[in-house]
């Protein structure tokens, strides 16, 4: 009995690192092709980023926090791409109060299927709004926020000129994380590895978004985004990094 339980195991690992072995080749490939279509924006200078958030029933976060972080930003050049994950409350009333045309939100006609475990679950939950984000936005850049964070006012400059300026294809900086209700400490360092990189500290370029977060990446006992990040890091991707605060990450405010 343990020996038949011993190979299930065993059969299990080796499905699993080749399901690894295939991704990394498939999106190895997509990414050559990706390189060689690349879209050059009319303002090279000034390229359009598309910010995309998450959400589900938090609007007051959503409007008071993370938005108005992005509002307020040096850099102007941007479209907000909100997504809920079939929200039921005010999210797209107070959306519509900024009045700002650079804000899109689409509702979700379902909540995304996830799974039932809470550890499973936390690890990819808002996986299909931020899918669907990706598919919806226009810009030559995406920069990802959870809708109960916020940026530094210089976020987007910062990251955009050190990718302009070294070519790099993905960067990400530092970001304050809190541990303890009012007490934060700075996570962000190179290279990317887990614990060292934050979902709201990246900036990446649009020609990736054939690489989208993995509803299944708990198999792999990986959150979604670090799982996106450990990706673009094994596929190639060219990765730079800024040692500057570039926003705030906040306990989850369920």
């Amino acid at each position: 009995m343990i020996r038949r339980y011993i190979d299930m195991l065993t059969l299990f690992a080796e499905k699993i690192w080749s399901l690894y072995y295939l991704e990394r080749w498939k999106e190895c490939r997509l990414l050559k092709k990706a390189r060689q279509n690349i879209h050059v924006n009319v303002d090279v200078e000034k390229p359009l980023i598309s910010v995309i958030i998450p959400t589900y029933n938090r609007a007051k976060l959503l409007s008071e926090r993370a938005i108005p972080s992005v509002l307020k930003q040096t850099y102007q050049n941007f479209e907000i791409v909100v997504v809920g994950d079939n929200c039921t409350d005010n999210t797209e009333d107070l959306i519509k109060k900024f009045n700002d045309k650079r804000i899109k939100f689409y509702n979700l006609p379902e909540m995304g299927h996830y799974p039932k475990k809470p550890i499973e679950r936390w690890m990819v939950v808002g996986v299909f709004p931020r899918n669907k984000a990706i598919e919806l936005c226009s810009g030559d850049w995406i920069a990802p926020i959870d809708d109960d964070d916020e940026f530094s006012d210089d976020h987007l400059e910062v990251l955009l000129r050190h990718a302009l300026e070294h070519s790099y294809e993905m960067v990400y900086g530092v970001i304050r994380m809190e541990k303890k209700p009012g007490e934060f400490v700075n996570v962000g360092s190179f290279p990317p590895e887990p614990g060292k990189i934050c979902h709201n500290s990246v900036l990446y370029s649009s020609k990736l978004k054939f690489l989208k977060y993995d509803i299944h990446s708990y198999i792999y006992d990986e959150p979604s985004d670090w799982n996106l990040w450990r990706r673009m890091r094994d596929t190639g991707v060219k990765i730079g990094f800024v040692n500057k605060i570039i926003g705030t990450h906040y306990l989850e405010d369920l």
